[in-house]
């Protein structure tokens, strides 16, 4: 909670440097990146991440770990891009026989598509009506159930991946669903996304994702860059200054930690009476692989994660902090217009009154800020829980519903 700014939100308003400091933000269409800086800012304003983001473009959106887009610093944009996963062009290869488009054709269609954004940003339906109307194919349903809906909405994704053009939100809210495009080379002249050696963008990567999340292994990193475990390794031992390895109690795995960090980690008193509350897919959780072990205990392991077809995945909901512990999940009352929660445990009754104090807060800065909030971005499957009502129907009798915070 310390190395994230969630046990005590800071005082300063610099967001670029919380950012710095906590590691790139989960902004997926939805309320995460403004719940994530009111958890770690004191004075936290939407509107000085909307100028920062759409006016003054210091952080900008881009898909890079694993496909997922994020929040990301200008000065590593370079790296964002070279590290995204690139999904599209490899299923496009395996599908190649399938396609009812030749290549010559979706090469056509990509130059349509970079013609077209050379006037401006173009939302899909100005690019549907800027091409030439024969290239663009409706794919078969076995295509669609891999996320290749036609071959318009194809190229698209393969310019993405390509370094080619980027996806923005059209009327500058980071919750807002509509999205337009936009030419790498208007958003980032300076950027080459394929210029830097993929070591260096792994070492770069190793840098970022350590100064936020250590302790912790060479997996966790490997996990949440998307990459394998040899290259998360070198770029772990290229790292400047070096890092250290740290003994665990209770298990054999290595953990590292800059040497420069080594002492404050040592020397470092828990504030028992830390309390925050996160959004889903806040870096907090979705840094760490093995989150069960890590921040709750076993009796609880089902309970503030979401299941896919039945199947525990690493996706965290909502969730409750106490002194760096899941102890509950939350959920906003479109009725209601309140915050409502589960916590897991009876706590004691400080404890209880300081998570209702911050549920309260909460509470203030949706609807003074957010409105019609969106928790979880279209991203998120219908199999998938997503709820506080599904979450009691799952868990059956001995859920506790609790919404007088």
């Amino acid at each position: 909670m310390r190395r994230q700014s969630l046990d005590k939100p800071i005082n300063s308003k610099n967001i670029l440097d919380v950012i710095k400091a906590t590691g790139w933000i989960y902004s997926p269409g939805c309320s995460t990146p403004y719940l994530t800086l009111w958890a770690r800012m004191a004075s936290f304003k939407i509107e000085d991440l909307n100028r920062l983001v759409f006016e003054e473009r210091k952080l900008v959106q881009l898909e890079t770990l694993r496909g997922c887009t994020m929040l990301v610093p200008r000065e590593q944009a370079a790296v964002a891009l070279r590290i995204r996963t690139r999904t599209f062009t490899e299923l496009a290869k395996q599908a190649r026989q399938q396609l009812t488009v030749a290549d010559a054709d979706m090469e056509k269609l990509k130059t349509a598509i970079l013609k077209s954004l050379e006037g401006g940003t173009r939302s899909m339906e100005q690019l549907l009506k800027s091409v030439p109307r024969p290239l663009v194919r409706e794919f078969e349903p076995e295509l669609k159930r891999i996320g290749f809906t036609n071959s318009l909405s194809l190229a698209v994704n393969l310019l993405k991946e390509d370094g080619r053009i980027i996806k923005i939100q059209s009327r500058q809210r980071l919750d807002d669903t509509e999205y337009s495009y936009i030419l790498l080379s208007d958003l980032l002249p300076e950027v080459d996304p394929f210029a830097m050696r993929n070591e260096e963008a792994c070492m770069r990567l190793a840098k970022i994702y350590f100064r936020g999340e250590a302790p912790a292994r060479v997996r966790d990193f490997a996990w949440w860059a998307g990459i394998n475990v040899t290259d998360a390794m070198k770029g772990v031992e290229e790292l400047k200054p070096k890092m250290v390895s740290i003994a665990v109690e209770g298990t054999k795995d290595e953990y590292f930690i800059a040497e420069a960090d080594l002492e404050d980690l040592q020397t470092f008193t828990a504030d028992e009476a830390a309390i925050n509350f996160i959004p889903y897919r806040d870096t907090f959780l979705k840094g760490q692989r093995e989150i069960v072990d890590r921040f709750l205990g076993m009796e609880h392991g089902d309970k503030p994660f979401s299941r896919w077809k039945g199947k525990l995945i690493n996706d965290p909901l909502a969730t409750i902090i106490h002194n760096g512990r899941v102890v509950g999940v939350w959920e906003w009352n479109f009725t209601k217009k309140d915050v409502d929660v589960i916590l897991f445990d009876a706590p004691a009754k400080t404890v209880e009154k300081a998570i209702r104090k911050r549920a309260s807060e909460l509470a203030g800065f949706i609807r003074g800020n957010l409105g019609e909030i969106r928790l979880q971005g279209l991203d998120y499957g219908p199999h998938q829980m997503t709820c506080i009502h599904d979450l009691k129907a799952f868990w059956g009798r001995g859920a506790q519903v609790d919404v007088r915070a």
